[in-house]
C-alpha cells in the first residue's frame, strides 16, 4: 500500500481516489480555477457556485459530481496544506493516484500561490474544532 504525504503518510482514502476521475474530465484550466474558488471556500471568503457551475458545465457534471469535486478538492489542498507538503511532493502524488500532469501543475499553482500559508492556518482551526 502506497502512503500519501498529502494525506499525512497514510493511504489515500478510497473516495479521493474515485473523484480523481471525475476531476480528469474536465480541463486542467477548468480544474485550476475551480481550484481558486475551493480555495476562497477554504479562506472563508465564500464560494461562486454559478461560477463553479459554468466551469464544470463542460465536462457534464450533475450536482452530485460538483459536489464531489469541491470536496475532494477541498481535502487534498487542505490536507496538503495541513501536513505542509511542498508542491512539487503534491503534483508528483497526485499523478500517482492518476491525475493529469497538466491537471496537477494547475492544482499546484493555485496551492503554491500565497495561499498554502492561508490554507494552513485554516485547516489546523477546522481540526481543532
Amino acid at each position: 500500500m502506497d502512503r500519501f504525504r498529502f494525506c499525512g503518510d497514510l493511504d489515500c482514502p478510497d473516495w479521493v481516489l474515485a473523484e480523481i476521475s471525475t476531476l480528469a474530465r474536465m480541463s486542467s484550466v477548468k480544474m485550476k480555477l475551480l481550484c481558486v474558488q475551493v480555495i476562497k471556500d477554504l479562506l472563508d471568503e465564500g464560494i461562486d457556485y454559478d461560477k463553479v457551475s459554468k466551469l464544470t458545465s463542460d465536462a457534464k457534471f450533475e450536482s452530485g459530481d460538483i459536489k464531489a469535486s469541491i470536496a475532494v478538492l477541498s481535502f487534498i489542498l487542505s490536507s496538503a496544506a495541513k501536513h505542509d507538503v511542498d508542491s512539487d511532493s503534491l503534483s508528483s502524488e497526485l499523478q500517482q493516484l492518476g491525475l493529469p500532469k497538466e491537471h496537477t501543475t494547475g492544482l499546484c499553482k493555485s496551492y503554491e500561490d500565497k495561499h498554502s500559508k492561508k490554507i494552513e492556518t485554516q485547516s489546523r482551526a477546522f481540526t481543532e474544532v
